[in-house]
């Protein structure tokens, strides 16, 4: 077992602490697996609980460490990240973390429009909506309900399997449609029985909401999208860099 130098110049949390992160590195703790506790650390190392407390800390601020109230201090799994200033599909999105994407459809059917649908969608009079409910899953796990409703003259996409699939390539390769421009909105949700039996969390767990409103190349509009997203599974970025500073 690899010790501490209490000769070094490095002080002995960040030894302490680079010693944890080499061993979820190299596997020895794995995603969502409990750590040793202040005390087996301090026992283990020869070292100070406020030592040990110190390095912990900085792991979970960090995002590698999570402590859970009553349960001990385990593995974070890497969250999946989105950049809002780069916003892709959830196909490619998963591709760019690492992922392997999947889902399944819930709902793929003609229903009769909302007044936010005919309002977002600018939806003729009479003109129904195709509502399509996914079940999106990043290695098989279940982290996102999507609602997605597109304009009723889009019908023929009813034919298609959007199962494991990527709906904007299908846009784009048999209808010649691609995703321009968006306006999203973000906030917070908390997640009823059914959502939660699908997402596989408890009820009323909260949840990330997301709207979008996604506009065509020809700025019209292509669909609306209400996702609901795990916040243990994923994350927003964005970033606002002044690229004329010297």
């Amino acid at each position: 077992m690899e010790g501490l130098d209490a000769a070094s110049i490095v002080p002995l949390y960040k030894q302490l602490k680079n010693l944890i992160l080499k061993d979820i590195k190299e596997g020895r703790y794995k995603p969502n697996q409990k750590i040793p506790t202040e005390k087996d650390f301090s026992e283990l190392y020869q070292i100070s609980r406020m030592t040990v407390r110190k390095a912990l800390e900085q792991l979970v601020e960090e995002e590698v460490l999570a402590k859970k109230q009553g349960k001990g201090t385990f593995v974070q799994e890497p969250k999946i990240v989105e950049d809002l200033d780069n916003a892709n599909s959830f196909t490619n999105l998963c591709k760019r973390n690492g992922k392997v994407p999947g889902g399944r459809t819930l709902r793929f059917m003609l229903a009769e429009p909302s007044d936010r649908d005919v309002k977002e969608l600018k939806l003729e009079p009479g003109e129904q909506v195709i509502h399509v409910q996914r079940l999106r899953t990043a290695d098989n796990v279940p982290v996102m309900l999507e609602n997605l409703y597109f304009p009723g003259h889009l019908k023929n996409i009813l034919t298609e399997n959007l199962n494991d699939t990527s709906l904007y390539q299908i846009l784009q390769d048999k209808y010649g449609l691609r995703d321009e421009d968006f306006i999203m909105e973000i906030e917070m949700s908390e997640c009823n029985n059914y959502e939660a039996s699908l997402l596989e969390i408890k009820s009323g767990s909260p949840l990330i909401l997301v709207r979008e409103l996604i506009y065509d190349q020809y700025d019209h509009p292509l669909h609306r999208t209400k996702s609901l997203l795990r916040g243990d599974k994923i994350k927003y970025i964005s970033s606002r860099l002044n690229k004329t500073k010297s």
